[in-house]
């Protein structure tokens, strides 16, 4: 079994102001595992360092493109990002057992 020891809050996008942002929800909270990564990227004008992170959340979650995701690092480092990728990891039967999010 995979342990779940994080926390993530997930606000949902709400309508669009006059200026075309979105107003949040209220957050939800999930128990998850995250993996984070940073790798540095060199390009003709200098260093670029890209993170990374993949959620893992138990079940089927409902979460979208729009949304954003707020965690705190084991450092006391908060992240806010939204998803880049989400998948649905199955089982044989097709159950769904993980959401998987890269933000």
């Amino acid at each position: 079994m995979i342990p779940m020891k994080q926390t993530v809050s997930i606000f949902k996008a709400g309508e669009l102001d006059i200026w075309g942002k979105p107003s949040w929800g209220e957050a939800v909270s999930h128990h998850c595992r995250i993996d984070t990564t940073s790798k540095r990227s060199v390009e003709v004008n200098g260093q670029v360092v890209v993170s990374t992170a993949e959620i893992l959340l138990k079940g089927r979650v409902a979460v979208g493109f729009g949304d954003q995701i707020e965690w705190v690092d084991e450092l006391g480092i908060t992240s806010l990002k939204t998803p880049v990728s989400i998948a649905i990891i199955r089982d044989f039967s097709g159950k769904p057992l993980f959401t998987k999010v890269v933000v």
